[in-house]
């Protein structure tokens, strides 16, 4: 429709190949169809795949290699706040390649959710459920978001992570883009009321965020309109191919460690409300170019091959039998 908002979805990606189709095709499901996306670093050939769907206009994709400075997924968020067609768009979602942007309103498309907030709203942070492993030892090509349906408990979070959020915003009314939201320059005079800023209750989130925050408190918790699933770990399969890529937004490359598989394996909730019938047709249709279908065959290839190496480690063996992972122990002097 000519009158429809454009909305551009923004990410970065490194190594997301096996997830990277089902994860677009959401998105494009629920009615977001300009993609933004960067890539570093990439060993699957999740960049050659966007590469070509950049050539068959699904996506625009750019290559945001590791720098000295900036954290991949910081220096990739600045890029985008620079570039005119992303700036001129009426609203921007930045989610990574694990989050799925869940409307629970109207027919479940982001332009749902966008009626659904108060008259004048420039932004609106929506929270994480935090989607454990179901217990799942292996990779599978059955859709993420029909696998893995038990997450955190809104109302009882399990830890400090489970009211995380992320936000849809205007880029007009802010002067730069975070990870979980967007931000004014460190000289701005702040103002309350300055921006109109809600919860995923269509709620006023409070002007205590407009100086900084990325997670609710139980004051202002809303997940009524929409809620964001994260499935940070997956199976435990997954979990180790993510240990070896690390994360996007820090060059700790050790921050993926048992520790984090603790505080995101949560399945306390039953949550199987994401839509998927509007998945498998777009991604079958994307599979009918040849090019991308080789590419995507070649990156489960090398990704199984990778993960059949990782499994030489007796511990990491272990670990997908039984979901115990025991750290290796020092040779003797």
């Amino acid at each position: 429709m000519a009158d429809a908002p454009r909305i551009v979805l923004v990410s970065t990606m490194k190594n997301e190949g096996p997830y990277l189709l089902e994860w677009l095709a959401y998105h494009r499901a629920i009615g977001i169809e300009e993609f933004c996306l960067f890539s570093n670093d990439c060993t699957d050939g999740t960049n050659l795949m966007l590469n070509r769907l950049d050539q068959l206009g699904v996506v625009r994709h750019y290559d945001n290699p590791l720098g000295p400075r900036m954290d991949p997924q910081r220096a990739a968020y600045s890029r985008a706040g620079r570039m005119d067609w992303v700036r001129s768009a009426d609203w921007v979602l930045i989610v990574d390649a694990d989050e799925f942007l869940n409307v629970k309103v109207g027919d479940r498309s982001i332009q749902a959710l966008i009626d659904a907030l108060p008259p004048g709203t420039d932004a609106v942070s929506i929270n994480w459920r935090l989607m454990g492993s179901n217990g799942l030892a292996h990779m599978s090509d059955e859709l993420v978001t029909r696998r893995f349906t038990r997450g955190s408990d809104f109302e009882n979070p399990e830890n400090g992570l489970v009211w995380g959020f992320k936000t849809l915003f205007r880029p007009a009314a802010f002067d730069f883009f975070g990870v979980h939201r967007p931000k004014f320059f460190k000289d701005k005079t702040l103002t309350p009321g300055m921006v109109n800023w809600v919860n995923g209750d269509g709620k006023p989130l409070g002007d205590a965020y407009l100086k900084g925050g990325w997670r609710s408190n139980k004051a202002n918790l809303g997940h009524g309109l929409a809620q964001v699933n994260h499935y940070a770990i997956k199976s435990r399969e997954d979990f180790l191919l993510k240990r070896l890529r690390g994360t996007a937004n820090s060059k700790n490359k050790g921050r993926i460690d048992m520790d984090y598989w603790d505080k995101y394996d949560i399945n306390t909730c039953e949550d199987a409300s994401i839509p998927t019938a509007a998945i498998e047709p777009i991604m079958a249709e994307w599979g009918r170019d040849a090019d991308l279908a080789a590419l995507s065959r070649a990156c489960a290839e090398t990704t199984r091959r990778v993960l059949d190496y990782q499994l030489q480690v007796p511990e990491f063996r272990t670990f997908i039998d039984t979901g115990i992972f025991e750290p290796m122990k020092e040779a003797a002097e």
